[in-house]
């Protein structure tokens, strides 16, 4: 496991982001980028009150890729029964490429797995 800033370019599988949040959006809409596949487990910030319900709009992501669709949908299964641990992180080097960003932009590097440069 590594880190790199939210703001940080990788390269996963021979593809390059521009950063986590251009992997969130082939995520959410399910794009594959040059052919490497993008799933998500994905679980919003605690909210305590009405307040915190009307304003918060930070998410806790658990990123996977995959060469094929098939591959996707096995590793999506798989990360859907990972416990997580604090901040919903279910970080495997099993589920590998992978990637966990705790969702915060000031705050947050994002955990990478190795062979993500």
């Amino acid at each position: 496991m590594k880190t790199i800033k939210n703001t940080d370019s990788f390269i996963v599988l021979g593809v390059k982001f521009v950063n986590v949040t251009e992997a969130i959006l082939y995520a959410i809409k399910r794009w594959d980028k040059d052919g490497i596949y993008v799933g998500k487990d994905v679980k919003l910030y605690p909210c305590f009150d009405s307040e915190d319900y009307a304003s918060e709009d930070r998410f806790f992501w658990n990123i996977v890729f995959a060469r094929t669709k098939e591959e996707l949908d096995r590793k999506l299964v798989e990360l859907e029964i990972v416990s997580p641990q604090t901040n919903y992180n279910k970080f495997s080097e099993g589920l590998a490429p992978m990637i966990y960003w705790a969702g915060d932009d000031s705050f947050y590097d994002v955990m990478v797995t190795d062979d993500i440069d």
